[in-house]
């Protein structure tokens, strides 16, 4: 293998593990998914969404959280802070908005009426001489924490969360900061309920030792390629709790003619073109500074994934509803298209992307069906597969931990 290839050598930086195989009860027993909402995912800081979404006083919008079976209002509030409500009104626990987004001046029932300002404070009741001991200021919509980091807004259900959003994000979020999030403005999003447990759905965007093989006609010429048939990463880091890993991009590789157009015009550089860019990037990202960098996967536990290249970001939102269940939503972030050519060269990404993530799901469901029988009780992680081993190692540690 060329030299630049990484070398076996990841798993033996972090002392704490080891290369034996692990068991794999966590990923289909519905005892333990019940311990782990308890003990990972109910003390959680969950990201809904970004700051962009809500540019002036009263816009809004409105995130479901399958995990817990919520829906929440995130609203730009009167006094100009970012807000987060629960979707019920407190007269009878009917959702009292709608709209998955727009602007409000008020949040009104459509069962009874009764409204609740931008605060989420009771201001209206229809006939409210009939609650002689109604006092509204004592009512409203329930608030649960929100704070930011880097423009994603985040909620904690937790009345007293255990970690600030910035202790949480830990020095992974720390170092990621400065990247130009803002500058994705332009969304799009797949999503869906795949028959899978939600560690095997993270697991799969944090090695690339299987590009080769399952995506050898989507993402393998740019992503590995003849100078790294192994499909080898660039670098694995482990902070905290969360975890960055560094994939190759193939320099050498030379698109199609309709790939070529496509990555020509796009007005960020397509994640799965292994293209370079002339942003300044930040330490957090390919922190070795290799030459053959596409982008950094980076898990903040336990269930947001980021992908970030030089050109565009993408994010992965883990929602587990069983131990055989979760639900997925990826969300892209792109620079605006100025015209129809860099517009096509956006769907042709989006287009690539869906592509390799369905090639991933098929695949996802089968080892789940196996696992759930109880009959494969060990799995055996390549030493470049050391983010799937310490995932493992993060969660029993919060299973165990009383």
């Amino acid at each position: 293998m060329p030299e630049s290839i990484t070398a076996l050598n990841l798993t033996a930086k972090y002392p704490e593990l080891n290369h034996e195989p692990v068991d794999t009860d966590i990923y289909w027993k519905e005892e333990l998914f019940a311990e782990e909402k308890d003990k990972i995912f109910s003390r959680a800081w969950h990201c809904l969404g970004r700051v962009e979404e809500l540019n002036e006083v009263g816009s809004f919008f409105k995130r479901k959280m399958p995990t817990f079976n919520l829906s929440v209002i995130v609203v730009r509030s009167s006094d100009n802070e970012i807000k987060a409500f629960m979707n019920a009104c407190s007269h009878r626990g009917n959702d009292v908005e709608l709209a998955d987004c727009g602007k409000r001046k008020a949040f009104t029932c459509k069962f009874h009426a009764w409204s609740y300002n931008l605060d989420g404070k009771l201001v209206g009741v229809p006939d409210e001489a009939g609650f002689p001991d109604l006092i509204k200021s004592d009512i409203g919509l329930r608030q649960f924490k929100c704070s930011l980091w880097e423009g994603f807004v985040f909620v904690n259900l937790s009345s007293e969360p255990q970690l600030t959003l910035k202790e949480y994000m830990g020095q992974q979020g720390a170092d990621l900061e400065g990247y130009p999030f803002h500058l994705g403005t332009s969304k799009f999003q797949f999503s869906g309920v795949i028959d899978t447990n939600w560690k095997f759905l993270v697991d799969s965007f944090c090695e690339t030792y299987h590009i080769p093989i399952l995506h050898r006609r989507t993402i393998n010429s740019t992503m590995a390629g003849p100078d790294n048939i192994h499909g080898r990463t660039v670098d694995i880091r482990l902070k905290g709790d969360h975890r960055t890993t560094s994939v190759w991009g193939n320099r050498k590789y030379q698109p199609k003619t309709v790939q070529g157009l496509a990555f020509k015009h796009s007005p960020g550089v397509a994640i799965t073109s292994a293209g370079d860019d002339s942003i300044e990037l930040p330490k957090g990202l390919n922190e070795t500074r290799s030459p053959n960098w596409s982008i950094d996967v980076c898990v903040f536990f336990p269930g947001l994934v980021c992908v970030i290249g030089a050109g565009m970001y993408f994010t992965h939102q883990m929602w587990p509803v069983s131990a055989g269940k979760t639900h997925w939503e990826m969300t892209g972030y792109l620079r605006p298209a100025a015209n129809a050519a860099e517009r096509f060269g956006q769907e042709h990404t989006m287009a690539e992307l869906r592509d390799a993530v369905l090639e991933d799901a098929n695949t996802l469901e089968r080892m789940q069906r196996n696992v759930s029988t109880g009959l494969v009780d060990k799995f055996y992680f390549h030493d470049h597969e050391l983010s799937l081993r310490y995932q493992h190692f993060t969660v029993k540690k919060h299973l165990e931990d009383s």
